[in-house]
């Protein structure tokens, strides 16, 4: 590593001390050299994701200032840490180079981090709190749950919210597209882009700009929709309700009798259905009933399913392509097979290639699209059994997988069986030198591959290479793509999440990997780990492997999770 980046990186992570002189050679390099810059922000973003929200030092505060934070906002370390951990999933439909904003973050980040360092030499540095929950990041409660996206893009600023997401408290601002957003009272919203919304409690929220249509029923009695102007309250129908960017506001009673009142007083009228108000300065006025100025629920399914083919046929044929590469020993992409099928067919063919998988226990499910196929695994027992032969310096593993839960404290995702069984070509057992593998998840959230380092008192020994935690509980549910690269030639593994590299280490030398015979979402427990109970079984669901003997570039990888995000 360059001498002026490991002082750089040294200075950040253990806020080792600089004199001013050098202190400002760094800076004045930081900021004219466009490929130190690069490389400083590549290792801050692999060493600094945990340790930007353990840190009790008073660069944090004034770095939450730079990176927008709020007042009114979660706590500092939950904040940065939700920032970070949501780095990986990108907005749909940009075109500027993401690369700008983050090398003006390092800039000002490391601006803000010398200038406190030099005003702080001499004097001690203060302990890190201990992290809660075992230095995972505590998130605030949910009230909704974002429970279908379409074609959506979020303004500038907001975090990148998928499928699936848990919501707490908080603003959303959307640019494009449709979401639906189900409070956990009953109320169901479909909100069209752009717009601004408040979500307050599971029984009220804030439209500032925008529309809603709002899909209630008996459960939902009382939900109370405020604009800055009106007070919609719910009485078990559905209404929309628009205010555009010069102040105009209208509420349509889509189904049934709908309440409103003015903000602020104490007076109410009700409108019936198939009628609609406009709010002026003189009260509420008559205006045309409009039901299709609203996202209504049949539309939106049937936009969200005309994006999801398109997205599906989009995925198959970079997943075809992918099949030809004669470096993929394994590629199964659940298409095209019988929910009775106990076979998963491994759509690479040719020498050198691995076999299909054996099915145990797990059951056919839909994937990321409708249409697609994935397996369903819910932990004891199950799993897919496949061979692949030889031996393998370098390696690219890669799953599009939905975590449901994380129960135990390991979690297999492929793993080489143990120990080493005699291969059907022949019967010749494994090679001796050959390392066993383990891809796991850890319970904390931790993405890991383990090498096999040898037996101590007859007991295996790893050599652990772990991601920060990530997968985090507000992911579980959510489809991610995760992989991992062992370079033999650079010496490197790097882990990978959504696209976006997320840690990298430096392996030790040993022999090849040897991937003989592996275990899909299941491992066998030893006889003294099962007396303990112990269970690797993955509980989740998968829709896609990829198994490759060459390092794919941290570009190849960007493109597919592009292709493949649902």
């Amino acid at each position: 590593m360059d001498r002026d980046l490991q002082d750089l990186v040294a200075a950040w992570l253990r806020n080792s001390d600089l004199s001013a002189s050098r202190r400002d050679e760094l800076l004045a390099r930081l900021r004219s050299d466009n490929g130190f810059r690069r490389e400083f922000v590549e290792e801050i973003q692999m060493h600094g994701y945990v340790r930007a929200a353990q840190s009790s030092e008073p660069r944090w505060p004034l770095l939450e200032e730079a990176m927008g934070g709020h007042e009114d906002g979660p706590g500092l370390e939950d904040s940065i840490m939700a920032r970070l951990a949501q780095m990986p999933t990108p907005r749909r439909q940009r075109t500027w180079n993401p690369w700008w904003a983050v090398t003006g973050f390092a800039v000002v980040a490391v601006g803000v981090f010398l200038a406190v360092q030099q005003a702080n030499l001499g004097t001690k540095p203060a302990v890190p709190p201990t992290p809660p929950s075992g230095g995972m990041p505590v998130s605030p409660p949910a009230i909704a749950m974002l429970s279908h996206v379409v074609e959506a893009a979020w303004a500038d600023g907001e975090p990148d919210r998928i499928e699936g997401a848990e919501l707490p408290t908080g603003w959303l601002r959307l640019a494009l597209g449709t979401v639906q957003v189900d409070l956990f009272s009953g109320a169901r919203l479909f909100i069209e882009g752009p717009a601004q919304l408040e979500l307050r409690s599971p029984n009220e929220a804030f439209l500032l700009s925008g529309k809603v249509a709002c899909e209630l029923n008996d459960s939902a009695r009382g939900f109370r929709l405020l604009t800055p102007g009106l007070t919609v309250v719910n009485q078990g129908n559905s209404f929309g309700v628009k205010v555009s960017e010069s102040g105009e506001q209208e509420v349509h009673a889509l189904e049934g009798k709908v309440t409103i009142g003015r903000t602020g007083e104490s007076g109410t009228s009700q409108i019936l259905a198939k009628q609609a108000r406009r709010l002026d300065d003189t009260g509420f006025a008559e205006t045309p009933f409009r039901p299709e100025d609203f996202p209504a629920f049949e539309r939106v399914r049937e936009r969200e399913q005309a994006e999801a083919a398109r997205l599906l046929l989009a995925w198959r044929a970079a997943a075809d392509a992918l099949d030809g590469d004669p470096a993929v020993r394994v590629h199964f992409n659940f298409e095209e097979q019988s929910p009775l099928d106990a076979t998963l067919r491994n759509r690479v063919r040719g020498d050198g290639a691995g076999s299909d998988g054996q099915i145990i226990g797990a059951r056919w499910a839909q994937g990321r699209w409708p249409g697609k196929g994935a397996l369903e695994f819910r932990g004891r027992g199950q799993r897919v059994l496949l061979r692949l032969p030889g031996m393998h310096n370098s390696l690219t593993l890669l799953a599009w997988v939905r975590v449901d839960t994380l129960p135990q404290p390991v979690t297999t995702l492929l793993a080489t069986d143990e120990p080493p069984r005699e291969e059907a070509n022949g019967g010749k057992p494994s090679p001796a030198d050959a390392r066993p593998v383990r891809w796991e998840l850890k319970a904390n959230g931790q993405l890991g591959f383990n090498l096999f380092s040898g037996l101590v008192s007859g007991q295996p020994q790893w050599s652990a290479l772990p991601s920060p935690p990530l997968l985090t509980p507000e992911r579980h549910g959510q489809w991610l793509c995760l992989a991992t690269v062992l370079d033999a030639a650079r010496g490197e593994l790097t882990h990978f999440i959504n696209g976006v590299a997320v840690a990298r280490h430096k392996p030790p030398p040993g022999p090849p990997l040897a991937l003989a015979h592996l275990s899909l979402g299941n491992l066998s427990a030893t006889d003294a780990e099962a007396r303990l109970g112990v269970n690797y079984g993955f509980f989740g669901a998968v829709d896609e492997v990829l198994v490759a003997e060459r390092p794919f570039s941290a570009a190849e990888l960007r493109r597919y999770y592009e292709v493949g995000r649902p």
